[in-house]
Formats: structure tokens, C-alpha cells, sequence
């Protein structure tokens, strides 16, 4: 896997979350981009399966990561990569460890280096464009 894979199969896991809507004050989100730019981000993203450890385990489910946020009410909302396939999970911890060791962070260090990569490439694209179809076609944001 490459840098650019993990970031578009990260982004994309998230972007599958929306339409997102607080549980608290029903705000909806409509897109990454709406998220990205009308919530406060909380605490480092972190992955549990990283923090274990887990890097080559075989288990049928691994246990993903979360990155929170604040809603403008102030409720915590988070975008998971529980659902993204064993396989695909596998891949990128594998990936993860070894690029850990290579450029030197922990794993919150490096969690947050993907979530800013990602809402940068959210932020750099026009506001309304349509970026669920530049991901499945793997056109990456000029």
C-alpha cells in the first residue's frame, strides 16, 4: 500500500458516513466537507487495533478506530473504520506499523498526520463538488 492508497481508502470509509446527523440536536451533515469545516475535532485519532498492538492478527474483526469531533452543540460525534473489511484493515495496520517505525511517531502522532492529510484534501476541493465519484474513479483532488 501506498500513502495515497491509505489516504482514499480512509477517506473513503468516512465519506460513507454521510449524510451524518447529531443525535443531540439533529444537525445533519451532509457531506465530509460540511463535517470537516463546521466541527471542532477532539483528541488525537486514535486506532485501538494499532494501540494493541494488533498489526498481524488474523482475527475475524478487528476493532478500527475512531476520529471524534464536536458538533456546534457541543455533542462528540466520531467516523469509525469499525465497518471497513478484515482484509482492507490488515493491510493498512501492516502498512501503519511499518511506517511508524520508519518515520519515528507513535501511533496518535500518526493517526492525526492521516486525519490532517484528509481534511486538507477536503478542504482543497470546491465547495458542492461532488467527491464520492472522484474517489470511486480514483482521480485523486488536483
Amino acid at each position: 500500500m501506498t500513502e495515497a492508497e491509505v489516504i482514499q481508502l480512509l477517506r473513503k470509509q468516512h465519506e460513507e458516513y454521510f449524510p451524518k446527523t447529531c443525535g443531540n440536536c439533529g444537525r445533519q451533515y451532509a457531506t465530509l466537507r460540511e463535517y470537516v469545516l463546521s466541527t471542532k475535532r477532539l483528541w488525537p485519532a486514535t486506532s485501538y487495533d494499532a494501540e494493541l498492538r494488533h498489526f498481524n492478527v488474523t482475527a475475524e474483526r478487528q476493532l478500527g478506530g475512531m476520529a471524534m469531533a464536536n458538533c456546534t452543540c457541543g455533542s462528540t460525534l466520531a467516523l469509525s473504520t469499525k465497518n471497513m473489511p478484515n482484509a482492507q484493515m490488515l493491510a493498512l495496520l501492516e502498512w501503519a506499523q511499518a511506517e511508524m517505525k520508519r518515520r519515528g511517531l507513535d501511533q496518535n502522532e500518526f493517526s492525526d498526520y492521516l486525519r490532517d492529510e484528509i481534511r486538507q484534501q477536503v478542504l482543497a476541493e470546491p465547495a458542492g463538488g461532488n467527491t464520492k465519484s472522484s474517489l470511486e474513479t480514483g482521480n485523486q483532488p488536483t
